[in-house]
């Protein structure tokens, strides 16, 4: 029975739960509650990726990577357009 012994080996290997994945849904159970239930899918994902960020240590800056001058600059042109 070669099929079915290659279709075993990609079905049961396959974990019924694992542990990242239960962190995952329990951080979301602190995040989606009673009063936050009508809360979008896009925002929930963005405010476990904020979660996430704060519990590591990895701060969001939203100015890395950002030029002062030429930001100036580019709203100048906008300006005087």
């Amino acid at each position: 029975y070669p099929t079915i012994f290659k279709l075993a080996l990609d079905i049961l290997p396959i974990q019924g739960s694992a542990v990242p994945c239960e962190r995952v849904f329990s951080s979301a159970k602190e995040t989606m509650t009673d009063r936050r239930n009508r809360i979008a899918a896009e925002l929930m994902e963005a405010l476990q990726m904020l979660k996430f960020s704060f519990r590591h240590g990895r701060h969001l800056d939203f100015t890395a990577g950002m030029n002062k001058d030429t930001e100036l600059h580019e709203l100048e042109e906008s300006i005087l357009v």
